[in-house]
Order: structure tokens, then sequence, then C-alpha cells
């Protein structure tokens, strides 16, 4: 990002909650792909479209362990009129010196992911056979194919596998690992540092609580969070409530490998919010400050010149958590090249009630009924500074501006604490 002239934060409008998301959004720069190996690429983001560039299987093999032969030659096999297959030789998996041919009237050892010989089509398990060491006998036809894997049954040469926008996970490895994919293009994975602002805020938990204390309730869920959304967590630091220790804790982080700069408190309008004159004298663009939505109003977004992007987070534990979810998430995902998750359309089982003129996010519970049907509980107690009632949800109600009451039994869009409730929605 070039360098840029300051805007004062005090020629902002408060903006709706959706005019600031787009505000926030509209300033990501997806991060530069990168071909990385295919073991590094786990969390990532994937750059380009990935085709097979094999079938898999990539030759007729048999899934089990037994005889493979064709069944053409059993085909009018009956207990009157038994007939019996030589057995010679064998397939054995890996080893390509084994029988490759099979004539009429013969049948082989296989073992399980081993070829099937020319001439075979079909496998009979060695639990089910009757044989005694040289023939193998048959009173009954066998069906053509029975425990043959076909070549491209799993995969064809050329299929789409994974589409650019994947973030990259465990399961799609096997897959991956399968069809050859040594590397694959990916977009970096962000990285972002944590500031906690306050002299009152104790990093140590192992000890009592001084007088006045509370224990940093953020730091750790911020670390969590960012790891659910891709990315990857650099480092925390505790500052005291001056203009002196954050610039200089901003000046570190600065110097870091960071794209984002996330910080906890001193963005209100009290006397001792200081991060907004702050970032000011640093050259900061100041994109949103404060927004109508309840709770985290004070949020604060701004790009600092040299291209790092900076949020300035509520610091009380509730605002905190929806200001990374509601906007640190969606942004980062633009960063990384992924799309954004989409919100879950859930019915309510209690009204709830919404704030004048803001956006309203609740901290609610989902379930779903036995017809599958997503439900979700408004919690009764929503203070900002409550962490149990987090607790016991995993989704936030919203409720848009301008509506007053949700009633029970009406659909409530709802954005999930984490990516797990998304993939099993």
């Amino acid at each position: 990002m070039n360098a840029q002239a300051p805007i004062r934060s005090d020629t902002l409008v408060m903006q709706s909650y959706t005019d600031s998301l787009a505000a926030i959004c509209d300033t990501a720069e997806v991060l530069a792909p990168r071909l990385v190996p295919l073991s590094a690429a786990l969390g990532k983001v994937l750059a380009t479209d990935i085709h097979a560039s094999i079938a898999v299987p990539s030759f007729e093999n048999s899934a089990m362990d037994g005889f493979a032969f064709a069944s053409a030659d059993v085909a009018a096999a009956s207990e009157d009129a038994p007939v019996s297959l030589l057995v010679v030789g064998a397939s054995i998996a890996g080893d390509t010196a084994g029988l490759s041919h099979l004539v009429s009237g013969r049948a082989a050892k296989i073992m399980t992911g081993a070829p099937m010989p020319d001439g075979a089509d079909t496998v009979m398990p060695v639990e089910a056979a009757s044989w005694d060491h040289e023939n193998l006998t048959f009173t009954s036809p066998y069906p053509k194919g029975r425990h043959v894997r076909l070549v491209g049954q799993d995969i064809a040469t050329n299929d789409l596998l994974l589409e650019a926008g994947t973030r990259i996970k465990a399961a799609h490895l096997p897959m991956l690992c399968a069809s050859g994919a040594a590397s694959v293009m990916v977009f970096e994975r962000p990285k972002a540092c944590w500031i906690s602002t306050g002299q009152e805020i104790s990093d140590d938990f192992t000890k009592p609580l001084a007088p006045g204390h509370i224990y940093n309730a953020t730091a750790l869920y911020g670390q969590s969070a960012c790891e659910d959304m891709g990315v990857e967590f650099t480092n925390a630091t505790t500052v005291r409530d001056t203009p002196q220790d954050f610039a200089a804790a901003l000046e570190t982080a600065l110097e870091g490998d960071a794209n984002i700069i996330l910080s906890t408190g001193g963005v209100s309008a009290g006397q001792y919010d200081f991060v907004k004159p702050v970032l000011e004298d640093f050259g900061a663009r100041i994109h949103v400050h404060r927004v109508r939505i309840k709770p985290a109003k004070p949020i604060l977004f701004a790009t600092l010149p040299g291209g790092k992007y900076f949020f300035g987070l509520p610091g009380n534990p509730i605002s905190t958590a929806l200001a990374l979810g509601a906007f640190v998430k969606p942004f980062a995902h633009l960063l990384s090249g992924v799309a954004h998750e989409r919100s879950l359309a859930a019915r309510l089982t209690n009204e709830v009630r919404g704030a004048s003129g803001k956006t309203t996010f609740l901290m609610g519970k989902l379930t779903t009924n036995e017809t599958g049907q997503l439900h979700v509980t408004a919690d009764t107690r929503q203070q900002s500074f409550q962490t149990a009632p987090f607790g016991r949800s995993d989704a936030w109600i919203v409720i848009p501006e301008g509506v007053d009451a949700l009633a029970k039994g009406e659909l409530a869009d709802c954005i999930p604490f984490t990516s797990a409730i998304c993939d099993r929605s």
C-alpha cells in the first residue's frame, strides 16, 4: 500500500454495520500466492483450481485378499455341475514382476491392492472360497466385477478436485496425495499480533489479583479466534494505559511481520482513550471509528503507512469477541483469498429485542430439532462484560438496524462463533 495522508477521525460519521464492514473490506488486498509443498499447505487457501493429473486407481486392482478369475469361466456352475479352476501363481501388491496374464480356466491368488491379471475380471474373497490349495471350486455363477476396483473409480484424470478459494483441511489430504499433488498454489496466511491495553490487566493466572486488577479475558480468545479464521497469531503483549506505552507497542508491531495489528481498549471517547490520536500521529488513515451496533460500538479500523492494517477493539470481552467475528474475520478471509462464510438462518425459540437505531448482536445457542431444522435461543444475559453467557452460546443472533424486535418462531440471521459450526450446518 502506498504512503497516504492521514485522515482525522473526527471527520468520520458513525456508520451502519453494513456500511462500516464494506468500508473495511474495501481496503483488503489479497496476499500474494506462492507454490508450496503439499505438506506445508494445510490451513492455507488455494489460489488456483486443482485438477487430478492421474486417475485413481490408475490400474484395476483387487479390493480383497482372494482369487482373481474370469467370471465367464464359472457362468455355468451349479450344485449338480460344479466348475473347478486351477490356481496358478499370484498377483502381489507392488510387485510388477508377478503374474500379469491369466488364461481361461485358471485362477490366481491376489492381494488387496494388487493389479488384476489380464484375463481376470472378478475377485472372490478368501473367506468365501472353496479350494484345496490347487483348485477353486464353484457351485454357482459368480457376479462379474465383484471386489474389483476400476480405473478412475475414485478419481478420473482431469477431475476438478478442489476449487480456488478452498481452505485446505486434513480431510482433503488423502485425495490430494492419492492423485499425486506434490505442490499447490496457495495464498499466504495473514499474520496478526495483539496488544492489550490497561494497567489493571494481569496476564499471570497463577497469582491472586491485586486490588482493582482483572485477569486478561481476551488475549487467549483472540489467539483462538485468529487460528479459526485462518490467521497466524504471532505474539501478544500487554501495556499500560498511556499514549507513550501504546505508541511503543505499536512501533514494535510495525517492525514485525504481522499484517494485522489488533488491540483492545482505549478506543472510546474517554479521557484515557488514546488509541486514535496515537494512530493519527503515526500517519494512519482511519476508515471507521464507532459503528451503529450493540455491543462493540467503539470499534476502530485504520490502515498504516507501509501497508499494515489496524483494528482497535473495545475492551469488554464480549465486545472484543463480537468485533473479531463480525469485522476481523470477514476482512481476514479477504486477505487470504477465501470467500467469507455465510450466516445461518435459524428459527427463534424466544422473542428478542434490538437496540434503537443500531444493529444488535445477541449471544445465542444453536440447536437442531428432530426434522433437522435449525433453532436458536437467545441467552437471558447479554451484558458486554458477561463471559458466562458467552461460554454457553455458539452464535450471534443479528437483529438488523431499524427492527425493534423479532418474535418467537421468526427466522433470524446468525453468525456462528467458529467455522466448525458452519461446516456442520
